[in-house]
């Protein structure tokens, strides 16, 4: 009789022991893949390799005579590291921009919106004169810029710019969200204020 209890308190006390280790195994389980996943589907399904940092924006660009204000959105981006990020994709309110070359041809803004240019630091956005992408007065409406290189790889420690275009003035104060996507699906979302500088 003694040894029959002494058998079922075993068992009781060996059943308990695995639910514990059961219901400890299944929190420290659910804590990680919870963590993981958070931080996976903060960073657009990518671990945190890939980043880019506005440095300035403007959206109250209208060089020479363009009379172009809140037409041109101009976001100066850095890469501070860990890797180097190429971009693939630009976004303006969830609407996906043509990602293209800069031109160095007078160009009428009424005929490129929804374009995304990716340049280097140095190159310029001017008005159009005489022939020449200058810093002086052209036509309404035109501009371009003063090198036609473009520039989608950043490097670590790297900064260059997007330049955005609209065929019309956009509201003036308004807030936006641009989403710039790189080749590995890396995401990067800003904001930006019509008309204004920061």
């Amino acid at each position: 009789m003694r040894f029959e209890r002494r058998r079922a308190v075993s068992v009781i006390v060996a059943t308990l022991i695995l639910v514990a280790i059961s219901v400890t195994a299944g929190i420290i389980v659910y804590v990680f893949v919870g963590g993981l996943a958070g931080s996976l589907t903060q960073n657009g399904g990518q671990p945190v390799t890939e980043k880019l940092q506005i440095q300035s924006y403007t959206f109250e660009l209208s060089p020479g005579a363009c009379a172009c204000s809140q037409q041109v959105l101009e976001m100066f981006f850095l890469n501070p590291g860990p890797a180097v990020t190429k971009v693939s994709a630009v976004y303006f309110d969830g609407v996906l921009l043509t990602v293209s070359t800069p031109f160095t041809a007078a160009t009428s803004l009424s005929t490129i919106n929804d374009n995304a240019y990716t340049a280097p630091t140095t190159t310029l956005v001017n008005d159009y004169t005489t022939g020449t992408c200058t810093a002086t007065a052209g036509p309404s409406g035109d501009l371009c810029f003063t090198s036609a290189t473009t520039k989608t790889s950043y490097s670590v420690g790297d900064v260059g710019q997007i330049v955005i275009t609209f065929s019309s003035a956009v509201t003036y104060g308004s807030g936006h969200t641009v989403k710039v996507v790189s080749t590995t699906g890396a995401t990067n979302v800003f904001t930006v204020v019509s008309g204004i500088a920061g």
